[in-house]
């Protein structure tokens, strides 16, 4: 159970941290992406556009988290062991794994990758892979 309520934890920290950064770069991209141009309107603003992207994030995040950390417990249980500073060697190739595929998958269809983006992904495959298993083991 630890390891679901340490997912959900980081899934909200990454939501409050990555809130801001995500609508200031849809905000941007919106003038070199037609989707983005047509889905947001030319009179939103990164603080307009903050409140449902945050909204969005509320939610989703934790339950990304929810899902990790019940992946983690499996892991745990199915294929044991340490390694690449994780406590859990495979769930953190997993992650590592799965932010490359959303990399590689942005790259493709938009055929660039934003600064913010990278960071994102980067600060999401920091806090899911290494930091879920520590947090989740710091549990009494």
């Amino acid at each position: 159970m630890a390891e679901v309520f340490a997912g959900a934890v980081l899934g909200y920290g990454l939501s409050l941290v990555l809130a801001w950064p995500v609508s200031f770069g849809l905000v941007r991209m919106r003038e070199r992406v037609p989707t983005l141009a047509r889905a947001i309107a030319p009179n939103l603003g990164p603080f307009m556009l903050a409140v449902p992207v945050s909204l969005l994030l509320f939610a989703w995040g934790p339950l990304v988290g929810i899902v990790l950390g019940m992946l983690y417990r499996g892991a745990l249980d199915n294929l044991p062991g340490a390694g690449l500073g994780s406590p859990n060697w495979a769930f953190t190739v997993g992650v590592l794994a799965a932010g490359g595929i959303l990399l590689a998958l942005v790259y493709y269809i938009w055929s660039r990758l934003w600064w913010w983006l990278v960071a994102a992904v980067g600060l999401w495959v920091g806090a899911f892979g290494w930091g879920l298993p520590y947090l989740a083991r710091a549990a009494p």
